[in-house]
Protein backbone atom coordinates (compact mmCIF):
# COMPACT_ATOMS: atom_id res chain seq x y z
CA UNK A 1 0.00 0.00 0.00
CA UNK A 2 3.19 2.22 0.20
CA UNK A 3 6.18 2.71 -1.52
CA UNK A 4 7.65 5.13 -4.04
CA UNK A 5 5.42 7.25 -5.92
CA UNK A 6 6.05 6.96 -9.21
CA UNK A 7 5.10 10.02 -11.98
CA UNK A 8 1.30 10.06 -12.57
CA UNK A 9 1.24 11.78 -15.98
CA UNK A 10 -2.15 12.86 -17.77
CA UNK A 11 -2.80 14.22 -21.21
CA UNK A 12 -1.74 18.05 -19.38
CA UNK A 13 -0.24 17.49 -16.39
CA UNK A 14 2.66 15.44 -14.77
CA UNK A 15 2.08 14.65 -10.89
CA UNK A 16 5.21 13.97 -8.93
CA UNK A 17 6.21 14.07 -5.55
CA UNK A 18 7.45 17.94 -4.41
CA UNK A 19 11.09 18.52 -4.26
CA UNK A 20 12.68 20.87 -1.60
CA UNK A 21 13.63 22.74 -4.20
CA UNK A 22 10.62 23.65 -5.77
CA UNK A 23 10.14 25.94 -2.78
CA UNK A 24 10.76 29.27 -3.74
CA UNK A 25 9.26 32.26 -3.52
CA UNK A 26 6.23 31.80 -6.17
CA UNK A 27 5.21 28.92 -4.68
CA UNK A 28 4.93 30.59 -1.19
CA UNK A 29 3.22 33.29 -2.45
CA UNK A 30 0.92 30.94 -3.16
CA UNK A 31 -0.09 30.28 -0.04
CA UNK A 32 0.14 33.86 0.97
CA UNK A 33 -2.28 34.92 -1.40
CA UNK A 34 -5.79 36.11 0.29
CA UNK A 35 -7.95 35.32 -3.01
CA UNK A 36 -6.03 31.53 -3.24
CA UNK A 37 -7.08 30.72 0.38
CA UNK A 38 -9.81 31.96 0.81
CA UNK A 39 -11.57 28.74 1.23
CA UNK A 40 -8.48 27.34 2.69
CA UNK A 41 -7.37 27.07 7.00
CA UNK A 42 -4.23 27.67 5.02
CA UNK A 43 -5.37 31.56 5.73
CA UNK A 44 -4.70 31.82 8.91
CA UNK A 45 -0.72 31.07 8.70
CA UNK A 46 2.03 33.53 7.38
CA UNK A 47 3.60 31.10 5.09
CA UNK A 48 7.85 31.17 4.82
CA UNK A 49 10.31 29.36 2.30
CA UNK A 50 11.50 28.08 6.11
CA UNK A 51 8.23 26.93 7.15
CA UNK A 52 7.51 25.15 3.59
CA UNK A 53 10.56 23.28 3.17
CA UNK A 54 9.55 21.65 6.51
CA UNK A 55 6.10 20.98 5.36
CA UNK A 56 8.10 19.25 2.52
CA UNK A 57 9.80 16.85 4.88
CA UNK A 58 7.32 15.93 7.22
CA UNK A 59 5.97 13.53 4.56
CA UNK A 60 9.27 11.86 3.71
CA UNK A 61 9.12 8.18 4.42
CA UNK A 62 5.96 8.14 5.86
CA UNK A 63 2.43 6.96 3.60
CA UNK A 64 1.14 10.44 2.70
CA UNK A 65 1.75 12.05 -0.49
CA UNK A 66 2.95 15.80 -1.18
CA UNK A 67 2.59 16.11 -5.46
CA UNK A 68 3.94 18.75 -7.61
CA UNK A 69 1.56 19.72 -10.34
CA UNK A 70 3.38 20.31 -13.94
CA UNK A 71 2.32 21.08 -16.88
CA UNK A 72 3.30 18.18 -19.16
CA UNK A 73 4.38 20.44 -21.62
CA UNK A 74 6.97 22.55 -20.03
CA UNK A 75 7.33 21.38 -17.08
CA UNK A 76 6.26 24.73 -15.30
CA UNK A 77 4.72 24.15 -11.62
CA UNK A 78 1.08 25.29 -11.49
CA UNK A 79 -0.03 23.13 -8.19
CA UNK A 80 0.52 20.90 -5.67
CA UNK A 81 -1.80 18.17 -4.03
CA UNK A 82 -1.97 16.36 -1.18
CA UNK A 83 -3.09 12.80 0.05
CA UNK A 84 -2.72 12.08 3.60
CA UNK A 85 -2.73 8.14 3.90
CA UNK A 86 -4.11 6.08 6.30
CA UNK A 87 -2.66 2.78 5.92
CA UNK A 88 -4.40 1.07 8.67
CA UNK A 89 -7.30 1.99 7.25
CA UNK A 90 -6.84 1.66 3.58
CA UNK A 91 -7.87 5.44 3.18
CA UNK A 92 -6.80 8.79 1.98
CA UNK A 93 -8.01 12.45 2.37
CA UNK A 94 -6.90 14.54 -0.73
CA UNK A 95 -6.37 18.30 -1.24
CA UNK A 96 -4.98 20.29 -4.38
CA UNK A 97 -4.18 24.06 -5.05
CA UNK A 98 -3.70 25.12 -8.23
CA UNK A 99 -1.74 28.25 -7.89
CA UNK A 100 -1.52 29.67 -11.42
CA UNK A 101 -4.83 31.42 -11.62
CA UNK A 102 -4.80 31.44 -15.49
CA UNK A 103 -5.49 28.04 -15.40
CA UNK A 104 -8.88 28.07 -13.63
CA UNK A 105 -11.84 27.03 -15.01
CA UNK A 106 -9.67 24.97 -17.83
CA UNK A 107 -10.04 21.37 -16.25
CA UNK A 108 -6.74 20.90 -15.04
CA UNK A 109 -8.39 20.38 -11.21
CA UNK A 110 -10.03 17.81 -12.36
CA UNK A 111 -8.00 16.06 -14.32
CA UNK A 112 -5.26 16.29 -11.56
CA UNK A 113 -7.82 15.06 -9.51
CA UNK A 114 -8.76 12.08 -11.32
CA UNK A 115 -6.11 10.84 -12.00
CA UNK A 116 -4.38 10.78 -8.41
CA UNK A 117 -7.71 9.17 -7.32
CA UNK A 118 -7.44 6.73 -9.78
CA UNK A 119 -3.32 6.31 -8.94
CA UNK A 120 -5.09 6.10 -4.96
CA UNK A 121 -7.74 3.20 -5.85
CA UNK A 122 -5.85 1.96 -8.31
CA UNK A 123 -2.07 0.72 -8.03
CA UNK A 124 -1.43 2.70 -4.01
CA UNK A 125 -4.66 -0.24 -3.40
CA UNK A 126 -7.05 2.06 -0.81
CA UNK A 127 -10.38 1.09 -0.49
CA UNK A 128 -11.39 5.01 0.27
CA UNK A 129 -10.67 8.11 -0.80
CA UNK A 130 -12.46 11.38 1.20
CA UNK A 131 -12.26 14.85 0.88
CA UNK A 132 -14.14 18.35 1.64
CA UNK A 133 -14.69 21.88 1.03
CA UNK A 134 -16.68 24.73 2.12
CA UNK A 135 -19.88 24.67 -0.12
CA UNK A 136 -19.05 28.69 -1.24
CA UNK A 137 -15.95 27.13 -3.04
CA UNK A 138 -18.01 25.45 -5.82
CA UNK A 139 -15.14 24.59 -7.96
CA UNK A 140 -13.83 22.25 -5.79
CA UNK A 141 -17.21 21.07 -5.11
CA UNK A 142 -17.78 20.31 -8.66
CA UNK A 143 -14.39 18.61 -9.37
CA UNK A 144 -15.26 15.95 -6.42
CA UNK A 145 -18.95 15.39 -7.92
CA UNK A 146 -17.59 15.17 -11.67
CA UNK A 147 -14.54 12.52 -10.34
CA UNK A 148 -17.17 10.40 -9.35
CA UNK A 149 -17.30 10.85 -5.79
CA UNK A 150 -20.48 11.10 -3.42
CA UNK A 151 -21.62 13.48 -0.89
CA UNK A 152 -21.07 11.20 2.50
CA UNK A 153 -21.76 14.17 4.67
CA UNK A 154 -22.60 18.33 5.52
CA UNK A 155 -20.99 19.87 8.68
CA UNK A 156 -23.60 22.34 9.14
CA UNK A 157 -22.47 26.01 9.48
CA UNK A 158 -18.89 25.12 9.84
CA UNK A 159 -16.57 27.46 9.18
CA UNK A 160 -16.69 31.28 8.53
CA UNK A 161 -15.69 32.39 4.96
CA UNK A 162 -16.21 36.06 4.37
CA UNK A 163 -18.30 36.75 7.76
CA UNK A 164 -20.96 34.00 6.51
CA UNK A 165 -21.39 30.75 8.10
CA UNK A 166 -20.84 27.76 5.12
CA UNK A 167 -21.50 24.27 5.70
CA UNK A 168 -18.37 22.21 4.73
CA UNK A 169 -19.03 19.53 2.52
CA UNK A 170 -17.89 15.94 2.63
CA UNK A 171 -17.14 13.80 -0.32
CA UNK A 172 -16.29 10.18 -0.61
CA UNK A 173 -15.36 7.37 -3.26
CA UNK A 174 -14.89 3.42 -2.41
CA UNK A 175 -12.42 1.86 -4.81
CA UNK A 176 -15.36 -0.56 -5.56
CA UNK A 177 -17.49 1.93 -6.74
Amino acid sequence: MTGPVPRIVTARLILEPLAEAAVDARYVGWLNDPELMRFSNQRFRTHTEATQRAYVASFAGGPSLLLAMRLAGDGRMVGTMTAYVAPAHGTADMGLLIGERTLWGQGYGLEAWSALMAHLLGPLGLRKVTAGAVRANAAMCAIMERSGMQLEAVRRRHEIIDGVENDVLLFARFRDR
